[in-house]
């Protein structure tokens, strides 16, 4: 009888271990295929297990509820979206869990690009449309929210190769992007910098934008700066050509001698002064040249067709720079009295051509 009831003990536990161990180390299925599986903010870890049952993943609710709760990570769930391999073991998929690791998506955000562009990629990383992230770019509650004083995000966005957990929200998204601007972007000696240019933040932001769409070579930047705060000093219009089609069309279709009329309040041929605001996402280069321009005189430049720029103090001697690289001189360069010619490119009336 007491080695019936050995037996039957033995018996038992190892069924308890077969039990435990196909609970935890036998796959649902042998397949390994993937498997994207969504944890939503706010999930219990009953309820994520439950997902993961209904996809597939896990048999039941069962010893693996008990370990997950061991673990202590019901306290601490991080939502998000996991891949799973069907062919994982149970103790494999709690793992993940326990260490929380999430999908993660890459957005890469290029030094020229606007909130449109931006945009256009976001929802890849969240499913959401452009328009949600274009109209929180615009909020101005969110805009108080994170400091800007502007009437969108525009020049706010710093390029950079960002990695987002998957399903990011256009707000965790641009609120990270204007923190990286104000905590990588600017020097430590900015607010100093500021101050001794006489411009705020968002006027540099305005400049540097301008600076970006304008400079090809790193050289260049700090003249071009130079030569539009010498502009701003002195009440002479900028007349810089990106400017003339921003929030008309996309800056890859080039500036025709037309745009040089567009009648928007950033077209600085049109208008005097620096522009409501920045036109695109300046690179931490053009940041640093707007805050550091060069000490030189010069009024104007011209594009040297190879990537670099001629830059000139007087009006006759950019005449000349413009009749040299252009082959020809303008008909906007007629009229010496008026000497509205256009400081960024060839300074004269344009065919259209694409620009970077």
């Amino acid at each position: 009888m007491k080695k019936l009831v050995i037996v039957s003990i033995v018996t038992a536990l190892l069924s308890i271990v077969i039990f435990l161990a196909a609970e935890l180390y036998v796959p649902v299925s042998y397949d390994n295929d993937e498997v994207e599986v969504q944890i939503p903010k706010g999930c219990s870890l009953r309820h994520a297990i439950d997902i993961l049952r209904d996809s597939g993943i896990l048999r039941r609710l069962s010893i693996v509820f008990y370990a997950a709760k061991f673990k202590a990570i019901d306290r601490d769930l991080k939502a998000g979206f996991y891949v799973f391999n069907t062919g994982s073991t149970p103790l494999e998929v709690l793992a993940v869990l326990i260490k929380g690791d999430t999908l993660k998506v890459k957005l890469m955000v290029i030094p020229g690009e606007t909130i449109k562009d931006i945009a256009a990629r976001f929802p890849k990383l969240n499913g959401s449309e452009a328009e949600e992230f274009i109209a929180l770019a615009y909020n101005k509650d969110f805009l108080n929210s994170i400091d800007i004083k502007a009437s969108s995000v525009e020049g706010y966005l710093y390029p950079e190769t960002y990695i987002f957990e998957k399903g990011v929200t256009p707000k965790e998204g641009i609120t990270r992007m204007v923190q990286l601007l104000r905590g990588k972007g600017y020097p430590s000696d900015f607010k100093g910098r500021l101050n001794k240019i006489g411009l705020t933040e968002h006027q540099l932001l305005t400049l540097a934008s301008i600076v970006e769409k304008e400079a090809k070579a790193d050289a260049d930047r700090p003249l071009i700066a130079a030569v539009y705060l010498n502009r701003l000093r002195i009440g002479m219009p900028l007349q810089a050509d990106p400017t003339c089609i921003y929030g008309v069309k996309d800056f890859k279709d080039g500036v025709s001698a037309g745009d040089l009329h567009n009648d928007t309040p950033y077209n600085t041929y049109r208008n005097t002064g620096l522009p409501p605001g920045p036109i695109a996402s300046p690179s931490q280069k053009s940041i640093t040249a707007a805050l550091n321009p060069a000490d030189v005189p010069y009024l104007y430049f011209v594009s040297k067709k190879d990537g670099t720029h001629f830059f000139s103090k007087t009006y006759t001697e950019h005449k000349e720079a413009v009749g040299r690289y252009n082959g020809k001189r303008p008909a906007s360069l007629k009229n010496n009295k008026t000497k509205r010619t256009a400081i960024s490119g060839s300074g004269r009336a344009r065919k259209s051509k694409k620009r970077r």
